[in-house]
C-alpha cells in the first residue's frame, strides 16, 4: 500500500475526488468486456430470451449439442453476469459513500483499496 503524506492532497476535497474517481475506475474496469464480444452477447440472450434464434443454433451446431442446452446455458450465464454486476455497483456506491464519510485521505486510500480487493 502506498504511503500518502499530508502534502499529497491539496484539501479533504480533492482526495474525495480522487478516491471516488478510482472507484469508479475499478468497477469499470470489473465490469468489462469487449465491446465486439458484448454486441454478440446481447444478441444470444435476445435469442434465448425468443427462446431461440439464428447464432444460439449455430453455436450449437458447432460445439454439436442441442439448441435447447445451448439456450439455457445462455440464459443461465446472462443471470450470473447480472447479479456480478448488481455486486460490483452496490459495492461501489458502498465504497464511495464510506469514502465521502472518511476523515482522512489515508482512510480513502485504505477504502479504495479495500473494495478493489474485493472485486
Amino acid at each position: 500500500m502506498a504511503n500518502l503524506k499530508a502534502s499529497t492532497f491539496a484539501s479533504r476535497e480533492l482526495a474525495e475526488k480522487y478516491h471516488l474517481s478510482l472507484i469508479d475506475l475499478a468497477a469499470a474496469e470489473a465490469r468489462h468486456t469487449d465491446v465486439s464480444q458484448e454486441l454478440i452477447y446481447q444478441q444470444k440472450v435476445a435469442e434465448a430470451t425468443a427462446g431461440g434464434g439464428e447464432l444460439l443454433i449455430a453455436e450449437a451446431a458447432a460445439l454439436g449439442i442441442d439448441a435447447e442446452t445451448v439456450l439455457n446455458g445462455v440464459l443461465k450465464n446472462h443471470q450470473q453476469r447480472q447479479q456480478h454486476i448488481h455486486r460490483i455497483e452496490l459495492d461501489r456506491i458502498t465504497a464511495k459513500a464510506a469514502v465521502r464519510n472518511a476523515a482522512t485521505a489515508a482512510a480513502m486510500h485504505r477504502i479504495y483499496h479495500e473494495f478493489k480487493e474485493a472485486l
